[in-house]
Parts: structure tokens; sequence; C-alpha cells
């Protein structure tokens, strides 16, 4: 009789190698990668907006390029705006920043004394060189042509920089009237086809509207 009939009965299951156990740590990782991934999505995973879609990275920044329905809707836009845009040299107070040469906004004669035609040049274009802001001179600073980069077609563009500008003339111990996407985008097309940033000098002389 061969050796394979005469095996015992369960005698293979016996030589069957023992389960291993799953290491303690692995479930740690899993887990941790689990609540990361859920703490991830509801960052920016925006719960599957559909309104949310590129160049947009959240529906804040949806909400913020809607046209407005008012004006309380128009200047919280322009806050809105201003933080993403212009608090990170000028700060959120308007006060500006002495290490970055950017000038203070609050009670600006830039701001309220003249014309949107300044500002909205100073937006759309940038400024560089030393400027007189409330009796100080700010020197070596450049602002940035942040209204040229904005996201957006050019009417989206002249109704930010309104929405900003409109803000701004209204906030910080300002009290300036609106600025219209209109006119932003009449300036915009006289100045189309700048590049470089403007100085100080060509914008007392550029035209306040």
């Amino acid at each position: 009789m061969s050796a394979e009939l005469t095996q015992p009965v369960g005698q293979s299951a016996q030589q069957q190698e023992p389960r291993k156990v799953v290491p303690v740590w692995l479930f740690v990782l899993l887990f941790l990668l689990l609540y990361w991934s859920m703490v991830y999505f509801d960052q920016r995973g925006a719960w599957f907006n559909e309104q949310v879609y590129a160049p947009y990275h959240s529906f804040d920044q949806v909400v913020a390029f809607q046209p407005p329905s008012g004006e309380a809707d128009f200047l919280a836009k322009g806050k809105q705006l201003f933080s993403a845009n212009c608090a990170v040299c000028h700060m959120e107070t308007g006060v500006g920043n002495i290490g970055n040469n950017c000038p203070n906004l609050v009670g600006s004669e830039w701001v309220s004394a003249a014309g949107p035609g300044r500002l909205i040049r100073i937006v759309s274009k940038g400024a560089t060189g030393p400027i007189e802001v409330s009796g100080k001179v700010w020197s070596g600073g450049t602002m940035l042509n942040i209204g040229d980069v904005m996201p957006g077609d050019e009417p989206q563009k002249a109704e930010n920089i309104a929405a900003i500008l409109s803000y701004v003339r209204k906030a910080f111990g300002n009290n300036a009237g609106p600025v219209t996407p209109e006119e932003v985008a009449a300036v915009r097309e006289q100045i189309k086809s700048r590049t470089t940033f403007y100085s100080p000098e060509e914008l007392k002389a550029a035209p306040e509207k």
C-alpha cells in the first residue's frame, strides 16, 4: 500500500503554515491615511459643488468673482478681493508695511482726494519709485500689476478692480465715491498697451478719469 494512502487523515492540514498576524502599525497607518484624506477633502473638495472648477480652488473664490447684486454686496466683494490680493502688503487694516515699503491707505490722499483714474492705473499696471503719502515718503517699494494678472476675462477684471477700489475708497477712514466697472474699463482701454510700472510723477500727471 502506498505512503499516500496510509497517511493519517488531517496530517496535511497540520503541516500547513500557521496564519500570520497583521501588525498593529499597519492598522494605525491606514487609519491616519483615511483621516488625512477626509480632512483634505473637507478643506479642498467643496463637497462636490459644481461651481468649483479650474482656475478656482475654493467656493469662496467663486463667490468673489460673481457680479454684485447691490452696493453692500459690491463692497463685501471688494473687501474679499482686497484680502486675497492686497492685504499681504497694505495689511488688512490698510496701515501699510514699513518693512516692505508698502504705503498706508488710511486717510490717503491718493485714495480719496483724486479721481479713480490714478488708482485704476496703479492697480492695473503697477507703480514703483519713492511716493509721498500723508506726508511720509515711501521709497524702494514696487506695487505689482495686480489688475492685469487677476484671473478672468477683461470684463471680469474691470468688475474686480472696481470692487477693490470701491472698498478701499470707503474703508480705512476714506470717504470717496465708488468706482464703476465702466470707469475701470475705459481707463484700461487707454493703457492696455503699457508694459511698465508707473512712476508717481506719471500718476500725478495722469487724468483723474
